[in-house]
């Protein structure tokens, strides 16, 4: 491995079975053909390493996984493309997180998800000769991991500032309720907060994305985006602020792992030394390539083809924002 690392990704790391396509007619048969079965990583802190990976990034994954086939198979697949997982635990009598990914013919997506083993989960398991080394921690997964949520993160994260590193946190869905006071105390820390729509309104109460900047403005973060879906994005340092279409795409494989390639895109373009309307226009040209592949990881290419996709196509986007 590298002595040098880029980013850090800690948080949820999953074994995806993909099922497609899947309607509610064949759900209330007793056997349905599909197209497609198939098994790939997964899970919010896996798709932000890989994809950053691809782009280039020397990137570390710190998570858990079972001693078992699955576990077995996302090591393999992790070690092979160079992803350091050196603080990959296995957990014996463990069952790996696995979801099964139900998706419809339009690519939207439902899961059936076991996470019980990231309640083993610490931030202990982050070296802290890696804090000196590296230029950003993202937690990936945030109110699906018992012993990082509810301030569990911060000694981590203030650490890891002391070091110089910057510190990014993206969600998924909260199912234990009080959104704010869960996440409050790791906000007080980060400095990229990247939520999805559907998180920032349970987590702000408010449905307009400005009116989520002036709640979350306090907390003292220096770049709020919202991943808006289909819509694009909305991004904001808190001096400047502006909406951000995404890229028309001719066909939609999946959805799946969108979110997390468009976080690992703007991590590795500002790591690149983008600024923010240039880093949130790498991040959507990496979730336009995520969609159109099967699975979280493995439609990112090379910082390169980014770029020339961009070069290519950003006419479309600002043609759009008109």
């Amino acid at each position: 491995m590298s002595d040098e690392m880029d980013i850090i990704c800690i948080g949820l790391l999953m074994c995806d079975i993909i099922v497609k396509p899947v309607t509610e007619k064949a759900l209330s048969l007793d056997a349905t053909p599909v197209d497609t079965i198939q098994m790939l990583p997964g899970g919010d802190a896996c798709n932000v390493a890989c994809n950053a990976a691809a782009l280039g990034m020397e990137t570390a994954l710190v998570s858990v996984v079972g001693d078992d086939p699955n576990g077995a198979f996302l090591r393999r697949w992790l070690d092979e493309r160079h992803i350091d997982i050196r603080s990959l635990a296995v957990r014996g009598g463990q069952t790996t997180g696995t979801s099964i990914a139900l998706i419809e013919p339009n690519g939207e997506r439902h899961f059936l998800t076991n996470t019980e083993i990231f309640d083993t989960l610490y931030a202990e398991q982050v070296p802290e000769e890696w804090l000196r080394q590296a230029r950003l921690l993202s937690l990936n997964g945030h109110y699906r991991l018992k012993n990082l949520d509810d301030g569990g993160i911060v000694p981590l994260f203030q650490k890891a500032r002391q070091y110089g590193v910057r510190t990014v946190v993206d969600t998924v869905w909260n199912r234990k309720g009080e959104w704010l006071p869960r996440i409050a105390p790791t906000l007080r820390h980060t400095d990229i907060f990247l939520p999805s729509y559907q998180e920032a309104v349970q987590i702000t109460g408010e449905t307009d994305v400005r009116a989520m900047r002036n709640v979350l403005k306090p907390f003292g973060l220096s770049v709020f985006g919202v991943k808006l879906g289909e819509k694009g994005c909305y991004m904001t340092d808190f001096k400047e602020e502006f909406f951000l279409p995404a890229f028309p795409v001719e066909s939609i494989a999946s959805t799946t792992g969108a979110g997390d390639s468009f976080v690992a895109g703007f991590e590795a373009a500002q790591l690149l030394s983008l600024d923010l309307y240039e880093s949130a226009l790498f991040a959507s040209a990496a979730a336009s390539y995520t969609i159109q592949a099967p699975g979280a990881v493995g439609g990112v290419p090379d910082v390169e083809s980014v770029r020339q996709y961009i070069r290519k196509n950003r006419h479309l986007v600002e043609n759009i924002a008109q």
